[in-house]
């Protein structure tokens, strides 16, 4: 069984992409960067290749990277900018070789979230910026989360340390939670089984889980890397 962001449903309801807020937030996301026109920026998780459209739109040298060949098919067929099968913990980029780099809906996903931010530093040159949004925890929540999206979500004060701790500097931080809300709801009312989307967000449904949902919150960072 494919998963639930994969599905008819879930793409209707998210606009084409993967994750709230869709190609709107990440208009937003890159206003507040700033990227010049040839800068060099990676989509690390770039699934079906939304963003590097829109990357491609604005004029910069985008690449993605994603770890489904599934994606990378379908990125291919989206945009002209190249991609490359990888993981985010061990990206195929050279040392300082990017302008800026665009983690969406993904960090939560990563074995190791320290690893992930660490290689994302790697890449990037002294002054690049980090556009990162994901689905972050409300409140501390105990136990298992299951393999949904949000089985290795942090608490916002923990990434944002995990942020700083790796290096970079926090220049905007903004909650779009009602964004995160506003896709479970359309998802709801399009049919989707309640199971299926607390699944999807890795919130154990039985018992008390099935109203743990609200725990979760999303996130926008835009972080820079400091020069070395």
């Amino acid at each position: 069984m494919k998963p639930l962001y994969e599905s008819r449903l879930f793409r209707e309801a998210a606009d084409g992409c993967l994750r709230p807020g869709g190609a709107a937030l990440t208009r937003r996301g890159l206003a507040l960067c700033g990227f010049r026109s040839a800068e060099r920026v990676v989509d690390v998780g770039c699934g079906p290749g939304v963003t590097l459209g829109l990357l491609e739109a604005c004029g910069l040298h985008g690449v993605g990277v994603d770890s489904s060949p599934a994606m990378l098919r379908e990125a291919r067929q989206r945009s002209a900018l190249p991609v490359a099968a990888g993981d985010m913990g061990r990206l195929p980029l050279r040392d300082g070789s990017v302008d800026g780099v665009i983690c969406e809906c993904v960090l939560s996903l990563a074995s190791s979230v320290e690893e992930a931010l660490s290689d994302m530093w790697r890449v990037l040159r002294p002054g690049g910026q980090l556009l990162l949004t994901d689905i972050v925890l409300r409140e501390k929540r105990e136990g298992s989360t299951g393999q949904g999206c949000a089985a290795g979500a942090l608490q916002v004060g923990d990434l944002m340390q995990s942020l700083c701790g790796q290096g970079f500097r926090i220049r905007e931080a903004e909650d779009h939670s009602r964004l995160l809300a506003e896709l479970a709801g359309r998802l709801l009312f399009q049919g989707v089984p309640r199971a299926d989307l607390l699944a999807w967000m890795g919130v154990p449904c039985g018992g008390s889980g099935c109203h743990s949902s609200s725990r979760l919150g999303y996130w926008m960072f835009v972080a820079e890397k400091g020069n070395e």
